[in-house]
């Protein structure tokens, strides 16, 4: 093959390959972290339990992903119930399934809750024998009242409920008996949504920051810096790739593979910086659940990928935080939900520890619960 033919079969080659990563980016990065990030098998009661709640009789709810079971717990720790399906709950789509995966849950009365399902939200009631369905709040789709990919979840004082649904990009608001208000739309794919008197804060964990909203969805501040290597690489890789078969096509093939040089090292190095950027205090790297404080004067929010816990005022000043990556007292492995328990004391859902935590208000540990 003659040499032009050459470099330009390897550009399209390099072109391809490259648009694949950018493609398939979601899924590389699940293998991934399957591959090299998955956590250790519980030897407990729980199994990357994600969503957490408490309600007033000082019952403490817990949601474990891996195995889509739901557990109720008093105030010291035993076990009252344990479950997975509810009978009459069926997913978006109409199937049946698994009444949680390890979402956002509230317990808007004790032992009765909202929890994110399948595509929609599920109301329980738990104060009898086995647990009994209610209602459940909306269907799969794009249109109002629908929702694709749910995760978050918060109730207001007035009892309606936000959701975030991830994949259309908005937060829904129904009242507490399940009809649709209205929705507002956000940047980004929502995570978790926290309602505070006026205040909605959504975690915008992909982009590394927390975006308040008057309940209108007028967005009124940002808590932590966005990410910009998600825009780096967006720019970078489409732009590199052009400029290269451009110049190649033009037969400069010194300056197509300089040019695709200058490009890879500025997206990762730009990359790099902006990671490092996100360990400083007040910034993020993907945040997650946010809790507000008893006295309604502080954010507690879970600092995911910092494996830690970071508390700001409303505002979104910084405060302090507590927490570092590991398996001992103080530490976590991807914590993720956080609630109040009957005593004032703060639980963390220490997901791939497979535990929860439990601190004083102020961060100081005081014991587990596995």
């Amino acid at each position: 093959m003659p040499p032009n033919k050459l470099k330009v079969v390897l550009g399209i080659t390099v072109a391809v390959l490259a648009g694949s990563v950018l493609v398939l980016r979601n899924p590389i990065r699940h293998a991934w972290k399957a591959r090299f990030h998955a956590h250790a098998p519980s030897t407990g009661r729980f199994q990357n339990c994600e969503g957490l709640a408490s309600d007033s009789e000082g019952n403490l709810y817990v949601a474990s992903q891996d195995t889509a079971h739901l557990a109720m717990l008093d105030r010291n720790g035993k076990m009252l119930l344990d479950f997975d399906t509810v009978e009459g709950y069926h997913d978006g789509d109409g199937n049946p399934d698994h009444i949680t995966r390890g979402n956002n849950l509230v317990a808007i009365a004790p032992r009765h809750l909202v929890l994110v399902g399948r595509h929609n939200v599920a109301e329980i009631d738990l104060a009898g024998e086995k647990p009994k369905l209610i209602r459940i709040v909306g269907t799969r789709g794009s249109e109002l009242g629908q929702m694709d990919g749910p995760e978050g979840l918060c109730r207001d004082a007035n009892g309606d409920l936000y959701v975030t649904d991830e994949h259309n990009r908005r937060i829904n608001i129904f009242d507490k008996d399940g009809k649709f208000l209205r929705m507002f739309e956000v940047p980004q794919d929502p995570q978790t949504v926290t309602v505070w008197k006026d205040r909605v804060y959504v975690a915008l964990d992909k982009r590394n920051y927390i975006a308040c909203y008057s309940k209108e969805g007028k967005e009124l501040f940002r808590i932590g810096h966005a990410a910009v290597f998600p825009l780096l690489c967006w720019i970078a890789i489409p732009g590199g790739i052009g400029l290269f078969a451009l110049l190649l096509l033009l037969k400069k093939s010194k300056a197509a593979w300089g040019a695709l040089a200058i490009f890879a090292l500025a997206a990762a190095g730009g990359s790099a910086a902006d990671y490092l950027h996100h360990d400083s205090p007040g910034q993020f790297r993907l945040p997650d659940y946010i809790l507000v404080s008893r006295d309604g004067t502080s954010l507690y929010i879970t600092d995911r990928a910092n494996a830690r816990i970071q508390v700001t005022d409303l505002d979104g000043r910084f405060k302090f935080m507590f927490g570092s990556y590991g398996k001992g007292e103080s530490q976590f492995i991807d914590p993720k939900d956080l609630a109040w328990d009957a005593d004032g004391n703060l639980v963390v859902a220490d997901s791939d520890n497979n535990r929860l935590e439990v601190f004083t208000p102020a961060g100081k540990y005081l014991r587990e619960i596995r």
